[in-house]
């Protein structure tokens, strides 16, 4: 059973990581070379919006497979040197559910409104360094979960 859950959880989150690598990565580049704010506005809301979904389920899956293996190697895990790397992954993993769950549509709807102030390029240039900011907690929630799992 541990194997079968670390396969679904590893593969969750290799979609996910990875879907967020690729909005980071690929996508906000050709955003920001694309003309017109209506377009910009349009292709990141088709593309984030389908993601969002996926990454809600994926965030979920992973939270659930990653407790139930936490409740097969025991609690006091977190406790030891080796709790250190899951610590990283259970912040991660809250910070992506706060926002996927509560805080996106908020943002969005700001970021989006009629009243905004700010211009597209802005807006943009925020959500980019924000998603930057994403990945690179999430690579470090990696490495450390990987690095304390194997020494």
């Amino acid at each position: 059973m541990y194997t079968l859950l670390l396969i679904v959880h590893v593969t969750s989150i290799v979609l996910w990581i990875g879907g967020v690598a690729f909005v980071t990565i690929v996508m906000f580049p050709i955003i920001q070379r694309t003309q017109g704010s209506i377009e910009k506005v349009l292709m990141f809301q088709g593309i984030e919006h389908r993601f969002a979904r996926l990454a809600r389920v994926l965030s979920l899956l992973a939270g659930l497979t990653g407790f139930l293996l936490l409740h097969q190697v025991g609690f006091s895990i977190l406790l030891s040197w080796s709790g250190i790397g899951i610590w990283a992954m259970i912040i991660a993993w809250a910070v992506y559910v706060l926002i996927l769950f509560f805080l996106e549509p908020i943002v969005f709807r700001k970021l989006f409104s009629q009243k905004a102030q700010l211009k597209t390029e802005q807006v943009f240039f925020r959500l980019q360094v924000f998603h930057w900011f994403l990945l690179g907690l999430s690579l470090f929630a990696v490495a450390a979960g990987v690095w304390t799992g194997h020494h």
